[in-house]
């Protein structure tokens, strides 16, 4: 082989070897983005698909997501799981605002948009059922704008969600009437409680043994 060939052979290897992990990455890089009144977070053709349904001030939503979240989120990122997360409103009223539910769901989809990333997506639903940020149910205060703006940013989120959760810009969501939708399907369960798990239109208790159950 002449020298010139062996260099550039040499060169085109090495090429291969920084590159590829970078395509194996992309090419297992789970997807997030809103659909309808759904937050779709992970691979379209995971083998394994479940509707979660959550309340953003729901103390037993948040006892799920802080007990399970790093599992779900782990196996999203594997391929192996996409959620469909379909947010209800019923304890707006409970809030100190009295339109924190709304709030959290126009970030959590601001987030989803801008970003398209389900690491970044189920990162801020984690954040939002932190023990140390989920507001009370009939608590004194709620999150601010502000505050589910810093959420945002500590998953890293785009600077443009959030500045649009910031400022309360008006965005393309209707999280109302998303909340409505969704709270409608909720009550075609017999127990349509939150956390509440389907599994090819089986309703499970979000805070079961479900997750093991996919295995």
């Amino acid at each position: 082989m002449k020298r010139s060939s062996r260099v550039a052979f040499l060169v085109a290897v090495l090429l291969a070897a920084v590159l590829w992990p970078a395509n194996i990455e992309s090419a297992h890089a789970a997807e997030a983005e809103p659909v309808g009144d759904v937050i779709s977070i992970g691979s379209p053709d995971a083998p394994q698909h479940v509707e979660l349904y959550l309340d953003p001030l729901c103390p037993y939503s948040g006892q799920m997501v802080r007990g399970q979240g790093a599992a779900i989120g782990q196996r999203i990122e594997s391929g192996r799981l996409r959620v469909d997360l379909r947010l209800v409103a019923f304890l707006d009223k409970y809030s100190a605002s009295t339109d924190y539910d709304r709030r959290a769901i126009d970030a959590a989809f601001t987030v989803a948009d801008q970003s398209r990333t389900s690491a970044t997506i189920w990162g801020f639903i984690e954040q939002i059922y932190a023990a140390d940020q989920q507001p009370k149910e009939g608590g004194a205060t709620d999150l601010t704008n502000d505050q589910l703006a810093t959420l945002a940013d500590r998953v890293g989120a785009p600077q443009s969600a959030q500045d649009m959760i910031r400022d309360g810009s008006p965005s393309s969501f209707d999280p109302g009437a998303i909340a409505a939708h969704n709270l409608d399907l909720l009550k075609q369960f017999p127990e349509p409680g939150v956390p509440l798990v389907v599994i090819a239109g089986k309703p499970l208790d979000g805070n079961s043994d479900w997750l093991t159950g996919l295995g």
